[in-house]
C-alpha cells in the first residue's frame, strides 16, 4: 500500500467514512441536536460564513481548507512513527468530528432539519465530501515526505532519525496527478459552498 498512491487514497477514504458513520450514529443517539453549534470547533466556520460575498466566503473558505488543513496534513506527513505517516490522522480526527457534526445537526450555515434527505445527501457529497476527499489526495500523494521517522511513540525527543534531505524527495507521475486532482477538489468544493449551495437547497 505504501508504493500505491491510490490505494494509499482507498484506504484513508474507507477508514475517514468508517468513522464518519460511526461517531454519526453516536452522535444521534446519544447527544443532544446542535451540541456542537456554539463550541470551538465551530469557530473556523462561523469566521468563514462571515463575509457577506460569496466571493470573500471563498477566500475565506479556501484560506482554512487549502492554506490552513491541507498544509497541516503535508506538514504532518514529514514525520512518520513505525512507518505510520503522521497525516493519515487528519481524515482520522476529521472523520470523527464530520460524524459527530452530522449526528448531532451541529452545522453553522445550515439546519439538516429543514432539507431534505436528497439534496443533505448532494450537499454533503459537493462540498463536504469532496473537500474531505481532496484532504485524502493531497495527504495520500505526500507521505514520500516522511523524511523523520521516528520508532516510538512516546519519545519524541529520543531515536528520530532523518532519511534525506526534503530537496532530495521525488513523487511519482501518479502522486503528482493525485496532489493536483486533490487540490482541484478543495478549490472546486470551497466554489460550491460558496457560489452553488442556493441552487440545492
Amino acid at each position: 500500500m505504501k508504493d500505491n498512491v491510490w490505494m494509499r487514497v482507498f484506504w484513508l477514504y474507507g477508514l475517514h467514512t468508517f468513522l464518519a458513520n460511526i461517531f454519526l450514529a453516536l452522535g444521534y443517539y446519544f447527544l443532544p441536536e446542535g451540541i456542537l453549534r456554539d463550541s470551538p470547533l465551530t469557530w473556523a466556520a462561523n469566521l468563514a460564513a462571515g463575509p457577506e460575498t460569496p466571493g470573500g466566503e471563498m477566500a475565506l473558505t479556501l484560506f482554512f481548507n487549502l492554506l490552513v488543513m491541507a498544509i497541516i496534513g503535508v506538514g504532518l506527513n514529514l514525520i512518520s512513527v513505525k512507518g505510520f505517516p503522521q497525516g493519515y490522522f487528519v481524515p482520522i480526527v476529521l472523520g470523527i468530528i464530520s460524524g459527530l457534526f452530522l449526528g448531532t445537526n451541529s452545522f453553522v450555515a445550515m439546519d439538516l432539519a429543514d432539507i431534505s434527505f436528497r439534496d443533505g445527501m448532494a450537499i454533503g457529497f459537493t462540498i463536504g465530501g469532496l473537500e474531505m476527499l481532496g484532504y485524502i489526495f493531497v495527504i495520500a500523494a505526500t507521505v514520500k515526505l516522511g523524511i523523520y521517522q521516528y520508532q516510538n511513540w512516546w519519545q519524541w525527543n529520543e531515536k528520530v532519525r532523518k532519511v534525506m534531505p526534503l530537496r532530495e524527495v521525488r513523487f511519482s507521475k501518479s502522486e503528482i496527478i493525485c496532489l493536483v486532482v486533490g487540490v482541484l477538489m478543495i478549490l472546486f468544493a470551497a466554489y460550491r459552498e460558496s457560489f452553488g449551495i442556493a441552487g440545492i437547497s
